[in-house]
């Protein structure tokens, strides 16, 4: 049997790709000795054994660069209840645990991919089959929230349309545990798809003031445009040039309007870990814009949902 598949058949990796990678990290031996090929020949007594590496230190490499996040900002707080977009085998997940979160529920569009160390774990609630690209079930209105004690946040429901920045979403049916406040923070690692199709439904499930961590893949940004394509890649993967930066800026400023709080200067960086293929990645880090009340007024049929006013960014 090759190297890479007795790695996966023994639930050492979850896929052959995987494999191919800790292989040519160096981080796989065989009988006591460094494998270089995934090809190697190995027999069912054979004894392999995997160094620690980014690739083995959490259940996908995904966890290793979300830990690159937190390493390079430690002000980031990941206690609380999180949720996860594009949950996978749940490296984003794996991390969030092991930085302090209570709880984490995520979402992703396929069956059966979660790690089963995760699945077991009662922190953890998995939603399977689910296109994020949907909008919720249901939708509350933010309508007040004490800015010392995110617990006080009072919401209600509402009539007719609304500012999406006022927006919560109600995941109470996908989770019995949902705070009603929303989610202290959100992580999105989505492929085959932009992020702007899924960031408006992040943003609902965030409390005002907390926070989002967005995995930005330029490979899938770039769309399908055969003139876009030609121009920004060489061998498949995205060219590095000075006009990336700029691209960059591009794709998130639209999520500011959509409620987002951050400084594209300092709040995009690097992944430590490359894609897959060897693309370079990148994080955005940002905060959702506090609400606060405007003053009562008597109460009107004319009168229109009240827009939100952005805060001077704290933590919750």
């Amino acid at each position: 049997m090759r190297l890479d598949q007795a790695l996966q058949q023994r639930g050492l990796v979850a896929s052959r790709s995987a494999a191919s990678r800790l292989i040519q990290a160096g981080a796989v031996s065989v009988d006591g000795k460094p494998a270089t090929k995934a090809s190697l020949e190995v027999f069912e007594q054979s004894s392999i054994e995997l160094s620690p590496s980014p690739e083995t230190e959490f259940v996908s490499r995904a966890g290793a660069k979300l830990a690159g996040v937190f390493k390079a900002r430690p002000e980031l707080d990941a206690k609380g209840y999180w949720v996860d977009f594009g949950q996978s085998t749940g490296g984003f997940t794996d991390c969030l645990l092991r930085q302090g979160a209570e709880r984490v529920l995520g979402f992703d569009v396929g069956h059966e991919q979660l790690s089963p160390k995760l699945r077991e774990d009662s922190r953890v609630c998995c939603i399977e089959a689910c296109n994020l690209r949907n909008p919720w079930p249901a939708i509350r209105n933010i309508d007040h929230m004490e800015q010392s004690n995110m617990q006080t946040l009072r919401i209600i429901d509402r009539d007719g349309q609304s500012d999406e920045q006022t927006q919560l979403a109600d995941l109470s049916s996908f989770d019995a545990q949902w705070p009603i406040a929303g989610a202290h923070g959100v992580v999105i690692d989505v492929s085959f798809i932009a992020l702007s199709y899924v960031m408006p439904q992040a943003i609902q499930c965030i409390r005002p003031g907390g926070c989002c961590i967005a995995l930005i893949k330029p490979q899938f940004e770039l769309g399908a445009d055969p003139v876009l394509r030609k121009r920004w890649f060489k061998n498949g993967l995205v060219r590095e040039s000075i006009k990336l930066q700029g691209m960059l800026e591009d794709l998130v400023a639209p999520f500011k309007n959509m409620g987002l709080d951050f400084d594209v200067n300092k709040d995009v960086l690097a992944s430590v870990l490359a894609g897959t293929s060897g693309n370079q990645e990148y994080f955005l880090l940002a905060r959702r814009n506090r609400v606060k009340q405007a003053p009562l007024t008597a109460p009107s049929n004319k009168q229109r949902p009240m827009k939100n006013i952005p805060q001077p960014r704290s933590d919750p």
